[in-house]
C-alpha cells in the first residue's frame, strides 16, 4: 500500500493476516457511525487509490432503468394543473373518519383500510381519497391570503389496492362550477381523456352544482361547488370549487 493511500485512510487499523497473505482485517473506529457494512470500505478504499485508476467496464448483468408509466402519468398531471395556476401540496396518507367522512357528508366506506394500531386519533385510516385532505389544508391555512388554488396527486388505497388519484381545490370569493368545470376539461383533454359529464350525487357539493365526470361508461371522478356544511366543518369562510379524478382512467386510455 502506498504511502498516501495510507495517510487517506488513517483513520482504519489494519492488520495483516497470515495465512493467506492477500487479505487484512479492517478495524473500524466507534466514533464512526457510517460504516455499517463491507461496502462502505470498498467505498472508501477506492476513494482514496481514485476512482479515475480503474478500468471501466460493465458488470456481468446490468439493467437501464426508466420512468415507471404511473409516475410518467402522474407527471403529466402535475404538469396540467401548475400551468393553471394550481400549487402541488403533500399531505399525509393517514387520516381519520372525521375528515374522510365526517366533515365530507359521506357515508363511511366500505373498502377503507383502518391501522391495526394507531398512535393517535388524527391518524386511523389509510387514505382513500384525496379531496378532504386538500380541505384539511386549505383549513390549516385559512389566515392566509386568497385566491388559494391548490392540487395533490398520488397514492390511495381502496380495500388492499393501490391507486393513483389526483385532486384540486379553489378556494376564493368568486369559486364557482365553472371554474372547476374548465379544470377538468382542460386536464381531460390534455390527458387525452374523452369524457361526459353527468348529475353527481356527491354530497360533498351543493346539488345543482356538482357533476360526475364519466369515461369509458365509468365514474373516473367528481367535481363542483363544495357544500356550505362542508366548508363550515373544515371552518373555512369563502366558496370553494373542488374535482377529484382517479388515474386509472388515464392509465386505460395508455
Amino acid at each position: 500500500m502506498s504511502a498516501t493511500l495510507s495517510q487517506q485512510l488513517s483513520w482504519l487499523h489494519f492488520k495483516r493476516v497470515l495465512p493467506p497473505l492477500d487479505q487484512v482485517i479492517v478495524q473500524v473506529p466507534c466514533y464512526l457511525s457510517d460504516i455499517m457494512h463491507d461496502w462502505d470500505i470498498f467505498e472508501d478504499v477506492a476513494v482514496a487509490y481514485g476512482f479515475e485508476n480503474f478500468n471501466a467496464e460493465l458488470p456481468p448483468t446490468f439493467t437501464i432503468g426508466e420512468e415507471h408509466p404511473v409516475h410518467q402519468c402522474m407527471g403529466a398531471v402535475r404538469t396540467v394543473l401548475a400551468g393553471l395556476g394550481y400549487l402541488e401540496m403533500m399531505p399525509f396518507t393517514l387520516t381519520n373518519k372525521r375528515v374522510l367522512f365526517e366533515n365530507m357528508r359521506r357515508e363511511v366506506a366500505d373498502d377503507v383500510l383502518p391501522v391495526l394500531h394507531p398512535i393517535s386519533e388524527e391518524q386511523t385510516l389509510v387514505r382513500n381519497t384525496i379531496l378532504p385532505l386538500l380541505m384539511e389544508t386549505l383549513q390549516f391555512n385559512h389566515h392566509r391570503e386568497l385566491p388559494q388554488k391548490i392540487f395533490t396527486v398520488g397514492d390511495v388505497v381502496e380495500g388492499t389496492e393501490t391507486i393513483q388519484k389526483v385532486a384540486a381545490a379553489s378556494i376564493h370569493t368568486d369559486a364557482d362550477f365553472s371554474e372547476i368545470y374548465a379544470a377538468v376539461d382542460v386536464l381531460c383533454r390534455e390527458m387525452s381523456l374523452k369524457y361526459t359529464v353527468v348529475e353527481s350525487k356527491d354530497p360533498a357539493f351543493i346539488e345543482g352544482r356538482r357533476g360526475d365526470i364519466i369515461i369509458d361508461g365509468k365514474k373516473a371522478g367528481v367535481f363542483g361547488e363544495i357544500h356550505p356544511d362542508v366548508i363550515l366543518a373544515f371552518e373555512l369562510d369563502q366558496p370553494v370549487a373542488a374535482l377529484e379524478l382517479d388515474l386509472r382512467a388515464v392509465m386505460r386510455g395508455d
